[in-house]
């Protein structure tokens, strides 16, 4: 019998036997995860938490819809019974549901950069020039009769804002729109500015008052000045309930009542 030595290429389509450590390695190494491949049509299913979200989420639509589209299409009972499932869903949410509420409403809030622009048919032609102009006609109406692109429904949504229980955040977000309405000078904006003080007043966070006391110390502008301190009055009755050491109590004591029986043009917060 002849053997015939095998060529190189040969050798290498041949597979080897695998040695005992590479065996051993085999059996520790793990298998990737199955993944069910769909079939034409199926959608993938939903977890019970993602339809639950999706659920909230649609929640919180609906009642955005109603604050968006009073008084024209919506009447004010509907509008105010927004107002409390939007609180009541913030107070019950879990983060996730939160963020996305603040979210949502911070879209909204943020349609006051367009203050300053006249919304017509030139205008969204303009800003999406491959829309039908029966389309375009929709948008200028929207624009005309939304709550959201008048100063009145902004500042609703800006108290809608404050009154939120359970965390910071809803502050927070206020703080960051009041500092961008800061960058501009407008009755508009002053408008706005002086609504989301007048929150902030009334408002139970702590995060509120430090941001007042801020406020109020580096401030040149008299009429912002005055509406600080305005704010500042109405923590002289809260302060007392703030959830921080005696000793720091004390010192924003001290902070608010110079504040509050200062003069813009005498006083160091300025």
């Amino acid at each position: 019998m002849i053997f015939l030595k095998k060529t190189a290429k040969e050798e290498a389509r041949t597979p080897k036997e695998p040695s005992a450590k590479q065996k051993e390695l085999g059996k520790e190494a793990p298998k990737p995860p199955e993944t069910k491949q769909l079939k034409e049509g199926e959608k993938p299913q939903t977890t019970e938490e993602q339809q639950k979200m999706m659920a909230v989420l649609k929640e919180i639509e609906g009642a955005l819809f109603a604050l968006k589209f009073y008084p024209v299409a919506v009447k004010e009972e509907a509008k105010d019974e927004a107002a409390v499932k939007l609180r009541d869903i913030y107070a019950k949410g879990n983060e996730t549901v939160r963020q996305m509420l603040l979210y949502m409403i911070h879209e909204v809030l943020a349609t006051s950069a367009e203050l300053k622009i006249m919304h017509t048919h030139e205008y969204f032609k303009m800003k999406n020039p491959g829309v039908e102009p029966s389309q375009l006609r929709v948008n200028v109406y929207r624009a005309m009769f939304n709550y959201n692109t008048s100063l009145e429904g902004l500042t609703e949504l800006i108290r809608l804002l404050g009154s939120f229980k359970g965390s910071d955040d809803a502050i927070k977000v206020l703080t960051y729109h009041f500092s961008h309405l800061a960058s501009a000078e407008n009755e508009a904006h002053h408008i706005l500015r002086g609504a989301i003080l007048e929150t902030l007043g009334d408002s139970e966070s702590k995060y509120a008052f430090y941001s007042l006391l801020d406020y109020a110390r580096y401030t040149d502008n008299e009429r912002t000045f005055n509406r600080v301190v305005s704010a500042l009055t109405k923590w002289e009755t809260k302060l007392e309930k703030l959830d921080v050491p005696e000793h720091r109590k004390h010192e924003l004591r001290l902070k608010l009542k110079e504040i509050i029986t200062s003069d813009f043009g005498g006083s160091h917060y300025r």
